[in-house]
């Protein structure tokens, strides 16, 4: 099979259909269109998932391919500043599980999202169940920062929690490695969200035991929620290879996991 390149719309269908015998996973690049702050474009979290997929798809492009980037995401929370776009809980979980659906409809039968925006696992997750239950496919989703926790934790320079919440240390690095030119980093301000609990605290490292995400525009004034002074385009370049080389690692494992038969223990009238 001739390898076009990284991404799934780079080939024809008759190797679409090559890819899916073949047993490839396809990775599903989903984020949002987001305010990062006055040093950031909108497009952070488009930008580093749709690089960390095309990355594991170029090292290993016999073994996965990367599918159409879903540019938005649940951004209701955000929508009081500007650059924002939100798309409801109830039609992003059916988008989600419909794209997974189409690619199982194709043959494939291992499907991964790679997530980039805090925002969307719960959604991601209700429609991979969906898809699972419904198909003879796996399904499965993983935010790319939790891929790297123990390490960004161990590497860091930023207070933890909260110096790599949003727009902060590890965004920023990525940010700084990928795309250099367009970050203005003469505009970056730090802004430590303040921990009122010791059970409630958001970092890309490891969030708190409790999930509360209040309307920022009540909690924020800057768009920032971290300290991207201390970021680096090294650490940006050491942090997306790291990643990378654990998506590749886990998709190794995922594309090798056996689907098992479905079985039906219930009792029957006719069951012994």
């Amino acid at each position: 099979m001739k390898v076009r390149g990284p991404r799934i719309e780079q080939h024809d269908w008759r190797e679409v259909r090559e890819m899916a015998a073949a047993g490839m996973v396809v990775l599903i690049p989903a984020a949002t269109m987001e305010q990062h702050g006055p040093h950031l474009p909108c497009d952070v979290d488009n930008l580093i998932v749709q690089y960390l997929c095309d990355q594991a798809a170029l090292r290993e492009p016999t073994v996965c391919t990367v599918a159409p980037l879903i540019p938005f995401g649940f951004n209701e929370h955000n929508m009081g500043f500007p650059g924002c776009i939100t798309i409801g809980e109830h039609t992003l979980i059916e988008m989600y599980a419909d794209v997974a659906r189409s690619f199982v409809r194709m043959g494939f039968r291992k499907v991964l999202f790679v997530n980039g925006h805090g925002s969307n696992p719960p959604f991601l997750q209700i429609a991979c169940r969906k898809v699972v239950n419904a198909t003879d496919a796996h399904v499965a989703t993983v935010n790319h920062w939790d891929l790297i926790a123990e390490q960004l934790r161990a590497e860091r320079d930023s207070v933890f929690p909260g110096g790599m919440a949003h727009a902060g240390e590890l965004e920023t690095s990525l940010y700084l490695h990928i795309c250099p030119e367009r970050v203005r980093m003469d505009r970056a301000v730090t802004d430590i969200a303040r921990r009122w609990s010791d059970q409630v605290w958001v970092d890309l490292a490891g969030c708190g035991p409790v999930t509360f995400i209040d309307d920022w525009s009540r909690v924020n004034e800057t768009g920032v929620e971290g300290d991207p002074s201390a970021a680096t385009a090294e650490k940006g370049r050491r942090w997306a290879d790291a990643t990378v080389a654990k998506l590749l690692s886990f998709v190794a494992d995922f594309r090798a996991h056996p689907i098992g038969a479905r079985r039906d223990f219930n009792h029957r009238p006719d069951s012994p």
